[in-house]
């Protein structure tokens, strides 16, 4: 919204701009004062030449001339009649000021004195005027009592688009009106070197493709300033062949850096990838047309980039209505769409005028550089804003890295604690199961108390487990984990895993090899068994916890180069909505029912993580509502690259 504001403002301030100059009520050559014009294509034809022509050869004309890009002079004839002079001395203007050679002969009406010769133009280096001004001003001083008037003749002939007009002023009534324009054009300057400075400081410092096309379009500002005259205001008429060739330079990049900057803005490469490459292709085209300056076919090669900008026109057009059917045009990107769009109609009846197919207005003659401010302004906020909400973004995203580092540490310290607990209740459960092997001896022939031991016994067992499972879950998270591999039964891994099955009242253990009951096979692999064992109880006791009842069906068998270890129990099954999360840390699933056991939630991450460390896993293979089936999928060849719990976070 701001974008559109800044464009309001600069097109108010334009309208502000005619408004005064139209209340200073200059007259025109042509639509005030009537010219005599004759084209001469050789550019040889001097001022005798010219004067003996017949009256058929210089006919009138009424409109400003603007005869587009040829090599022909023109020669321009009018006079001012006395009566023009009744509010005093008239100041003539001359502009544009890219022409290449501007002279200017003029005479009393109704005498045969010598014509007075003045020179100005690009080309021709200090203008010979009488005043100070970006443009050439000459003054004329009201005729004597009998004189009739003036009789002026202009010759003018340009490598760019011929144009002339000659515009008379009060003296009073100019200086108000130079004094306007100049404080806005100072203001248009300032603003367009504030942005393009922004523009190539921030391109410099992100390294944005977005923000390098926002400072190629800056160039454009150098060919307004070569067009309003300031490059030899400020810097002296003999810079005037640099004001020339900018004017030149500029006009062929205009429209292609445009289309560059609205392509980038718009993030067209994405979604238009065809206008895209096309909008850079008339970026290299534009600097290849550089070429035919020095060559002197610069009409052909403006006449080449207008038709080519016309097809790049035609196929943005085709680009916005595919980001309208994507919905992402944006309702700030639209002054993006516009603003150009704008440009390009400004620029198009520019060059009708300059091509002489319709009249000449001044009006419409500058209002592509207004909309060339609007453009900068409008795309300058945008960037800014873009900019500032990923600098917004990139704070949250530090912020949440140091919460996430805090975090990191929190949890990491919560480990140590628990490592460094679990490791000192490691002794005083020593010393409880020792205590309860004695006292079974001391009281054995005694079947209630036996029972009580029993129940001691499994109590201390399965805090043992709780350790181990701390302690297992620091040592997996460790940055340096060893895994202390050697040859070991698996299959009697799974008997001293099974010990608080084996304990239990309520539960069997059926142990099977290929599905056949286990005698006295082996099967080998390499492990750490003090880990291995670890995960193989923590599966085994969920079986009991899950299951009130029952057996407890373990099967060991090799399929694939895999040894698999298949633990089924008899339990309700786990909730559909739990599955997925049962191997996560400190995660309790519910069973069918929904009701949750005691436990930390250790068990099946800490399993799964001693299983992929060993270059194997542990799936859930089977979930019924009669029991669950977790199988262990363990290497029979070492594992060459165990995983640690780091590289599963």
């Amino acid at each position: 919204m701001r974008g559109l504001f800044s464009f309001a403002g600069i097109f108010l301030a334009s309208i502000l701009l005619i408004a005064t100059e139209s209340a200073a009520r200059p007259l025109s050559v042509g639509p005030d004062i009537p010219y005599a014009l004759h084209e001469d294509p050789t550019g040889r034809m001097t001022l005798e030449d010219f004067l003996a022509l017949p009256e058929a050869d210089v006919p009138p004309a009424t409109r400003p001339l603007s005869r587009g890009y040829t090599g022909s002079a023109f020669w321009l004839r009018f006079t001012l009649p006395a009566g023009r002079f009744e509010a005093g001395t008239l100041w003539m203007q001359l502009s544009p000021v890219y022409l290449d050679e501007l002279t200017l002969y003029s005479r009393p009406l109704g005498g045969d004195t010598a014509w007075q010769h003045r020179e100005a133009g690009d080309r021709w280096g200090a203008p010979d005027d009488d005043l100070d001004y970006r443009f050439p001003v000459y003054a004329f001083a009201p005729p004597g009592p009998a004189g009739e008037g003036y009789e002026i003749i202009l010759r003018v002939r340009s490598t760019s688009a011929v144009i002339i007009v000659p515009t008379l002023w009060q003296p009073a009534a100019f200086l108000g009106q130079a004094a306007w324009t100049t404080s806005f054009w100072s203001f248009y300057f300032g603003m367009a070197a504030f942005s393009s400075a922004l523009a190539i400081l921030l391109a410099a410092y992100l390294n944005s493709r977005t923000l390098w096309s926002i400072a190629s379009v800056s160039v454009v500002y150098l060919g307004i300033a070569s067009v309003q005259g300031y490059v030899t205001w400020i810097l002296g008429d003999i810079w005037g062949p640099l004001q020339h060739y900018l004017t030149s330079i500029t006009t062929l990049l205009t429209y292609s850096t445009v289309f560059w900057m609205s392509a980038e803005v718009l993030n067209l490469r994405s979604y238009a990838p065809r206008f895209y490459k096309a909008a850079l292709g008339a970026v290299g085209f534009s600097l290849l047309l550089q070429f035919s300056i020095p060559l002197g076919i610069y009409a052909f090669a403006k006449n080449l980039q207008i038709v080519f900008c016309l097809m790049i026109a035609v196929m943005a057009v085709q680009a916005i209505i595919r980001l309208c059917h994507l919905r992402l045009l944006l309702s700030a990107d639209g002054a993006i769409v516009i603003l150009p769009a704008l440009l390009v109609v400004t620029g198009l009846l520019q060059e009708l005028m300059l091509q002489g197919y319709i009249g000449f207005s001044p009006v419409l003659f500058g209002q592509w550089q207004f909309v060339m401010m609007a453009i900068m302004l409008m795309v300058m906020i945008l960037v800014v804003n873009r900019i500032r909400d990923e600098r917004r973004m990139l704070a949250e995203q530090q912020q949440m890295a140091r919460e996430l580092r805090v975090e990191r540490e929190a949890s990491f310290n919560q480990r140590q604690f628990m490592a460094m607990v679990s490791h000192e209740f490691r002794t005083p459960l020593a010393v409880i199961s020792a205590a309860v092997e004695n006292l079974r001896l001391l009281t054995a022939g005694w079947p209630d108390i036996a029972q009580r031991h029993d129940r001691i016994q499994r109590a201390a067992d399965r805090l043992s487990q709780l350790t181990d499972n701390c302690l297992a879950d620091a040592r997996l998270t460790s940055d340096t984990l060893y895994l202390d591999t050697r040859p070991v039964d698996l299959i009697a891994e799974v008997r001293a895993a099974a010990g608080l099955v084996e304990m239990s009242e309520l539960h069997e253990l059926r142990l099977t090899v290929e599905g056949q009951p286990a005698g006295g096979e082996t099967v080998t692999i390499e492990a750490d068994a003090a880990l291995l064992r670890i995960a193989l109880s923590n599966v085994l006791d969920n079986a009991m916890k899950y299951s009130e009842r029952g057996d407890v069906n373990v099967d060991v068998a090799s399929r694939d180069g895999m040894a698999i270890v298949a633990i089924r129990d008899q339990g309700n099954g786990i909730a559909e909505d739990q599955v997925a999360h049962i191997f996560e840390r400190y995660r309790r699933a519910g069973s069918g029912g929904g009701a949750y056991k005691y436990g930390a939630g250790l068990g099946l991450f800490v399993s799964r993580q001693i299983a992929r460390a060993h270059g194997g896993d542990i799936v859930l293979a089977d979930n019924t509502p009669q029991g669950c089936c977790f199988e262990f999928r363990l290497p029979a060849r070492p594992a060459t690259m165990p995983a640690t719990m780091a590289d599963e976070q």
